[in-house]
């Protein structure tokens, strides 16, 4: 990376390079609710980073005055806890060298204290550097380099993102790295020169795990409080009103499905991450990186498996789906580019035989690109898992009036002989283990999103799903 571009780009740029779970933008929530969301991603990311550091750094340790780690934030110092910043060599980025005070929340719990400006190294930046548009903490040390940040993107909307990918974080330090420089700070080559210690850090895969427990606790304890803030605004005379006149969800198991989903995403984030970080460094091994690849994908696919169901039961649960879905223009042809490499290799795995048909042009259409995804990645999954071993299934799109015509036609039936209904919104198939959505619900789920969709089984001729989406305006 030269220096000079380095002063072209911020932060938030080079964690694109490393955040390979944006393919599926969630469309659910207003600009009020995202920018609400990243701010608690925030805050609780700066408690769970100080949490392990404290687990982390040797605070006991005998030597009191060994530096065990570079902290560099902006606009404000953001550790607080007085035994570590006596360990970590603080580095704060702002436009002027005015007073800080450690503002940023790094605990629901407590209350905070202001850290003295000696016990830092300011930097300051140029009023129209990109950096100051965005809040960020990089952190160095002998067990673990992190970096994170919340910026507002090209939407206009907050973000938050972390990492601990070891090449983002020596291009993060090498974009702070041209700050130093071109501000002249006299402390350029001590930092370079106590940097060289954590620079190649490798975190441990159980520090990225804890990292992540610690973050959604953060974030649970906050959304309980939200909750129970919400519950005291209830006037007093509602909570007489009669259990029978209160409305229900309208099945009970889908709050119970929602946590589940919920827990099983969590841990294979983490080893998502961790196989990320594991196959950019093992390039020079090809029989290893095809099997992390292999692990990849599979958690790839059993994370958004669990996504599609979290959506389903919310949208089923949602008195309007008006809600949940988010109709925009959206650009078909960009979704298959995306996502047909992983429905081959899904296929080719299971050794089933796919064949797309796709017209050299593809108009837009009117969906939320997010749920069509996966909706879509669903109706693959369950031709490929459900198939015989050999089978093959042909994807076949037309134009059709003013909608678009998707075709999923299998050669055999499936052996629904043993499928299993779970409660209203999910089928069970003992002899491969899988679950999908039921027929109704998938049907909801493309009414939703303002198409169609038709089952047509014909005996010993095969299975035919028919999906209709309207065109965007032209």
């Amino acid at each position: 990376m030269i220096l000079s571009n380095c002063l072209e780009m911020n932060l938030s740029d080079i964690l694109m390079e490393d955040d390979w779970g944006n393919d599926l933008e969630d469309s659910t929530h207003n600009s009020e609710n995202i920018s609400i969301k990243a701010q608690q991603e925030w805050n609780g990311a700066i408690a769970s980073l100080e949490k392990l550091l404290n687990l982390t750094i040797g605070i006991d340790n005998k030597n009191n005055e060994l530096i065990q780690g570079v902290v560099f934030s902006s606009p404000t110092p953001l550790i607080t806890d007085i035994k570590l910043v006596s360990r970590l060599e603080t580095v704060v980025f702002s436009t002027s060298n005015n007073k800080r005070m450690a503002l940023m929340p790094c605990d629901f719990h407590h209350t905070f204290k202001p850290v003295s400006p000696l016990h830092f190294i300011d930097v300051v930046l140029d009023i129209d550097d990109l950096l100051i548009k965005e809040q960020f903490c990089l952190i160095l040390t002998e067990k673990f380099c992190c970096l994170i940040v919340k910026s507002i993107d090209k939407n206009n909307q907050s973000r938050f993102q972390f990492s601990f990918t070891p090449e983002i974080i020596k291009k993060a330090w090498l974009l702070l790295k041209t700050r130093l420089i071109f501000s002249q700070n006299y402390q350029t080559e001590y930092l370079e020169n106590l940097i060289k210690k954590f620079i190649n850090i490798v975190p441990n895969y159980k520090i990225v795990s804890q990292f992540t427990r610690y973050l959604l606790k953060e974030l649970e304890h906050f959304n309980t409080s939200k909750t129970e803030q919400e519950i005291n605004k209830i006037p007093r005379q509602s909570q007489s009103i009669s259990l029978k006149k209160t409305p229900l969800p309208p099945y009970p198991e889908f709050e119970l499905l929602q946590a589940l989903t919920h827990e099983i995403r969590t841990p294979l984030t983490t080893i998502q991450t961790i196989t990320k970080l594991l196959i950019k460094r093992a390039k020079l091994t090809p029989d290893l990186v095809k099997h992390l690849e292999l692990i990849e994908q599979e958690c790839t696919e059993q994370i958004n498996r669990m996504e599609l169901i979290f959506r389903a039961a919310e949208l089923e649960s949602q008195s309007t789906k008006k809600e949940v879905v988010k109709l925009v223009p959206t650009s078909l042809e960009e979704i298959l580019n995306r996502t047909i490499p992983s429905w081959k290799k899904q296929a080719q795995r299971r050794n089933i035989i796919l064949d797309i048909i796709i017209p050299q042009k593809l108009p837009k259409i009117v969906s939320d690109p997010a749920i069509l995804t996966q909706i879509l990645g669903s109706l693959i999954e369950k031709f490929t898992r459900n198939l015989p071993s050999g089978g093959n299934f042909e994807v076949l799109i037309l134009p059709a009036g003013n909608q678009l015509k998707l075709q999923f036609l299998s050669e055999s039936n499936f052996n629904n002989d043993h499928v299993k209904c779970l409660g209203k919104l999910l089928l069970f198939q003992p002899d491969t283990g899988s679950l999908s959505l039921s027929h109704d619900v998938t049907k909801n789920i493309f009414h939703a999103l303002g198409g169609k969709l038709t089952i047509k089984q014909k005996p010993h001729k095969g299975e035919i799903l028919t999906i209709f989406l309207p065109l965007g305006i032209k």
